[in-house]
């Protein structure tokens, strides 16, 4: 930055710098221009001082593949919501400056807009509930029947999953100034967790071992109770990862029950309502449910949505998703595109843009809801088309020609159990890492 909070020049000179193509640079600049145009040239500190930060999605489009898809998305979505009249307290208070909840939540507003508009159905925002002094998110008008409401909501990450990330955050750090006082590189690998003061130790005995690297010739492995650091006193054998977080596990169904039974109570009223949540705190990541196949997941968490949240009379069901999830080299939709439905009602997994993937579950909480259902799994099913029809519309180009052919990669991993997701290791809420089975966990693009 070249003061104390960001600019929209700070912006254009990261975006210019780092590894979109020549039209991706054109197209970044063209999108941060109408953004600005939309919320005003004093939007973006205003934004950082009261989330503390600037959002993931803006900050690191130019370096990080998955943040350029949900950038361009953003700007185009949010054009055309303002074009909607109810939609201006949202955008006033968008103006104003948003926390992080808020600004999830925004973002599932105009994300559940799009669906809307893929089906060609019409949408209102913050409708009044006939009969209550509440509000949803969302009126939906498909027309094929009476109106139907959405609220949306995200599970955000947990206290412990944060203390989880800062510790490994801490570690890392302190053995890159290992490396850096004696000329090594370290290979860490964590299994767990310890106290402060026993890692402290831990790392003692690392920089013991990398002050005489230059008299022992290979590596040298220091092991603890948690794991291992490899000393290499050259340059590393290529394709090692320089370090593995510990992996993590979760009781998936406690903080997504305890949510699902809050919006509950809040969305009864007189249309058919449906609840879109976005799952960030592990779920998706750290559960036994994670690893399951996909049939067998459906069916579970429906059990878990129909007997131990209280329904209201008129709740059709829930979507629930990963969110945009980096997915560590899919590229191909042949193999990651998948669709699985039965009674309960469906999943999808999705390539939205190279290397981005969502997973999603549309889930029946009562019979008769199925007609929605379908409309739900139409329309996240060509989640993938979205962007690149936005941006034609736009008169831009297609998002396949806005990177060069090689983005900047990272040697840095966390480890999720074999199969699973792995969260990403941003401090700005970036999007869960989604990896598949077959996937090697190297490098992040």
């Amino acid at each position: 930055m070249t003061g104390d909070v960001p600019t929209w020049q700070d912006l254009d000179l990261m975006i210019s710098r780092n590894g979109l193509s020549e039209q991706g640079i054109a197209t970044a600049q063209w999108a941060l221009g109408r953004l600005r145009t939309m919320l005003g040239g004093s939007w973006l500190a205003r934004q950082y001082r009261k989330q503390g930060r600037l959002p993931s999605e803006l900050l690191m489009a130019g370096v990080h593949r998955a943040a350029m898809p949900q950038a361009l998305s953003f700007v185009l979505r949010l054009e055309r919501a303002i074009a909607e009249p109810t939609f201006a307290p949202v955008r006033s208070a968008l103006a104003r400056g948003v926390d992080g909840s808020s600004w999830r939540h925004m973002l599932l507003q105009l994300e559940v807009a799009r669906a809307a508009a893929d089906q060609g159905a019409a949408v209102s925002f913050e409708p009044s509930i006939p009969g209550s002094t509440k509000k949803g998110d969302l009126l939906i008008s498909d027309g094929t029947g009476p109106e139907w409401m959405v609220e949306t909501t995200t599970v955000p990450r947990a206290v412990m999953d944060m203390s989880w990330h800062d510790y490994e955050d801490w570690f890392q750090a302190l053995v890159r100034q290992v490396e850096h006082r004696h000329n090594v590189t370290c290979a860490v690998v964590l299994t767990d967790h310890m106290a402060e003061e026993e890692t402290q130790d831990w790392l003692n005995a690392v920089e013991l071992v990398a002050a005489s690297a230059a008299d022992v010739p290979g590596p040298q492995v220091v092991p603890s109770d948690i794991g291992a650091v490899t000393v290499y006193r050259g340059t590393p054998p290529p394709g090692t990862v320089t370090f593995t977080g510990a992996a993590q596990y979760r009781d998936g169904w406690h903080r997504l029950g305890r949510t699902l039974g809050a919006k509950a109570k809040q969305i009864a009223g007189p249309w058919p309502a449906w609840i879109r949540v976005d799952c960030l705190d592990g779920l998706f990541q750290f559960t036994e449910w994670a690893r399951m196949a996909p049939e067998d997941r459906l069916d579970a968490i429906a059990t878990e949505m129909r007997n131990r949240v209280m329904w209201p009379a008129n709740a059709d069901g829930v979507v629930l998703s990963s969110g945009p999830a980096v997915s560590i080299g899919a590229t191909n939709p042949l193999t990651e595109n998948v669709t699985v439905q039965n009674g309960a009602g469906a999943f999808l997994r999705r390539l939205i843009s190279p290397h981005l993937v969502r997973e999603t579950f549309v889930v029946l909480v009562r019979d008769g809801a199925q007609p929605r259902s379908a409309w739900w799994t139409r329309a996240y099913g060509s989640e993938p088309t979205w962007l690149d029809v936005d941006l034609s519309r736009a008169g831009q180009a297609h998002l396949q020609t806005l990177w060069n052919d090689r983005p900047p990669q990272s040697q840095c991993q966390r480890r999720p159990p074999t199969g699973t997701p792995l969260p990403a290791s941003t401090q700005s809420e970036m999007p869960s890492v989604v990896v598949p089975a077959s996937t090697s966990v190297d490098a992040l693009p």
